[in-house]
Formats: C-alpha cells, structure tokens, sequence
C-alpha cells in the first residue's frame, strides 16, 4: 500500500487520528437510484457508478478526484425529504474528507459544519463536529473552536473521549480569549477525566488528552506573560525569576503534548515553545537603561550587557523553531505550522544578525562585557549571601 493510500485510511478509518469515532465508511451502501443519470464533463454516469468512483479515489488518497466527483454529485441532489437520508449525509460527510485530504482545511471545516447543521441526526453529525472542532485549533480559530465546543457539550450521544475533546476545546478557547481561570477549571476537569480511565497513560498521546495539555501549557503561559518588568522595581530579580519559572513550566506541558500520535499538536508546540523564549527575549530587551547610565557609552555599555546575558533565551527560541521548520518537512500534513516557523526563524535570525551589528560598534569585545557580567555576578553573589 502506497504513503497516500494509507492516509486515506488514517482519514477515513480513524477520525483524523483525532477521535474516538469513525470518519466514514468508504463503503457504506447508498440507495440505488439506477435511472437517476447525472452528466460529468466527459460522460453521462448513474448516481451509483458517480458514488463508487468517488470513494474509490477516496481510498486511494486521489483527494482532488474525489471532490471533483462529490461536488458533481451534489449539484445533482434535490434537496427533498428524500435526500435527508443516512446515506446522503454520508456523502456530504465524504466530501468533507476529501476536502481536507486534499489540504482545503477552510473548505474541510465548512463542509463538516454543513453535516452537522443539514443532518443534526445522522450518525455523522458528531464526528463531523469533532473534526470541525480539530481543525478550528489547528488554524487557531478561537472562537468559533469555542462555538463548537458549545454544540458537541449540548450533545447527548459524547462518549467520554468526545467529552475530553469538547471540553479541551472549550478550554483552549478560553484560554486564549484571556479567561484562563475558566479555561483552567475546563482543564482540570479535563485531567481529572482522564486520569480516571487512565487514558493517555502509557505511550504517545491521543489527541484529546495533548489538546488538554496544550491548553494547561497555554494557561500557564498567559498567567507567566502577565508579569512585567517596566517599570523596574526592587523585586526585578524576583519576577525574573518567577517568569522563568512560569516559562519552564509552561515548557513541560509543551513537551508532553509533543508526545501526540496527532503531529499537529506536536508542531503547535513546537511552535509555541520557541515564540513564547522570543517573547520573553524582547521584553528584557526592551528595558531601558538604569537612571545611572547617564551618558551614551554607559546606555551602550547597558544594552551590551543586557545582550549577552539573555541572548541565549533568543537562541534557544531559534532552535525550537528550527526542529518545528524540520519536523514539518518530514509531515506534510502541518506544513502550515511549520511555514510559520521557518518564517519566525528567518526574523529570530535576523535579530541575532542586528544584535551582533551592533555590538561591533561599541569599543569593547563581547568578551570584556562577559567579564563584566561575571565580576557583577560575582558582586551580587557576595552581597546576598549571609555576612559571617
């Protein structure tokens, strides 16, 4: 079996590889409507043979083909009771597969939408909705992920991986509107459900437990991102430090979802992980000198100093986004993802070009300002510990 016949099984048989329900039945039975013959660009077919060589290049990952022959087919469908049926909106359902195999997410997530509100009933709808929900985070669609999630919760017929789906969901729609306090209470309750059934506990992560830990590493990077540091305080040290710790421990809950079978939420990770050391990079770059660099070779002496010492976060950062970028060429289902980190890697670097510019303007070597760093470590090491 050829690389695309196999994602085409993963898309239909698996949900996406993101839930717990199928996606499609490739050869689920439609009603026969022999007499029925629809016109195509090159021939005059039955609905029948339209339907079995639409899911054919389904199956075989020919996704272009496949929306080409559905859309034929829905041109031709009369939308009349009869065409409310289980078998048409599996082929409404189909056709949103097809759309997303073929790398059309918008299209995809709209087509899945139109299941679930043409055909609120069928045995589609929910996974229809579970797929739109997917797709949604991975384009970062907050609110409408958060709209989705509203529906699939309303629903009586979640089993308990649709629910840590939809509440995951909810959570990170939250998180991101900036109610991290109900987006927490979402992720607890989310946490708490599968460490009930012990779901997630062994391996690679399913994707309703990484979009869990991708919403708590979400949390914990809002709530870190909130401390400041201008204007300067005395507890300046302090919220460094609380800041990274904030960073790190958001970093951890990054690093687990990366564990995901869904390599999607391993490159949003990725991801989030480098911007969120860019981040904290420019803030400390951007505080002005202290009240006692009263002339210009103090404030460059400054702004040196202040360079060297945290220009690891920004390389660090770099390297995240350079493993997403690398990652992303090996999985070409989130080449999305991994476009934005080659773009962020491209300013990361730039920066760094900039940075490196203008240090060699000033009148000393990066070598004398770590000395410098080092004797006033030294200095602040001696003050702080107790006097003997």
């Amino acid at each position: 079996m050829n690389r695309d016949a196999i994602v085409a099984a993963l898309l239909i048989g698996v949900a996406g590889c993101a839930q717990s329900t199928s996606i499609a039945r490739v050869a689920a039975p439609i009603q026969e409507r022999a007499d029925e013959q629809i016109i195509t660009p090159n021939e005059s077919l039955s609905r029948r043979e339209l339907v079995v060589r639409a899911r054919r290049a389904t199956a075989e990952g020919r996704w272009r083909d496949a929306v080409g022959l559905l859309e034929i087919w829905r041109a031709a469908v009369r939308f009349d009771e009869e065409a409310k049926d289980e078998d048409t909106a599996s082929l409404f359902f189909e056709l949103a597969v097809a759309y997303e195999g073929a790398g059309d997410r918008e299209r995809a997530r709209d087509e899945y939408h139109e299941v679930a509100s043409r055909f609120p009933a069928s045995r589609d709808a929910r996974t229809a909705l579970l797929r739109a929900s997917a797709l949604h985070a991975d384009m970062e669609e907050w609110g409408p992920l958060g709209e989705t999630a509203e529906v699939l919760l309303a629903r009586t017929d979640l089993d308990a991986v649709d629910h840590m789906t939809a509440i995951g969901a909810r959570a990170l729609s939250r998180v991101e509107a900036g109610d991290d306090v109900l987006a927490m209470r979402d992720v607890q309750n989310g946490l708490d459900e599968m460490e009930s059934i012990g779901f997630g506990a062994t391996g690679k992560l399913p994707p309703a437990a990484a979009q869990l830990r991708f919403a708590l590493a979400e949390v914990r990077r809002v709530r870190s991102e909130r401390i400041g540091f201008v204007p300067i305080s005395s507890d300046f040290l302090a919220k460094i430090e609380a800041r990274c710790q904030g960073l790190l421990d958001a970093q951890n809950a990054y690093a687990d979802t990366m564990r995901s079978i869904d390599p999607h939420w391993a490159a949003m990770s990725g991801y989030h992980v480098g911007a969120m050391y860019r981040a904290l990079h420019r803030e400390l770059m951007a505080i002005p000198p202290t009240a006692q660099a009263k002339s210009d070779s103090d404030k460059r002496l400054f702004f040196a100093m202040m360079h060297m010492r945290y220009r690891a976060l920004l390389e660090k950062g770099l390297e995240m986004m350079k493993r997403t970028s690398a990652f992303g060429s090996k999985n070409p289902e989130v080449l999305p993802w991994a476009a934005k980190a080659e773009q962020a890697r491209a300013d990361m670097e730039q920066d760094l070009l900039e940075e490196k510019a203008m240090m060699a303007t000033f009148p000393y070597s990066e070598e004398t300002v770590q000395k410098a760093l080092d004797i006033l470590e030294e200095r602040a090491l001696a003050k702080a510990s107790p006097s003997r």
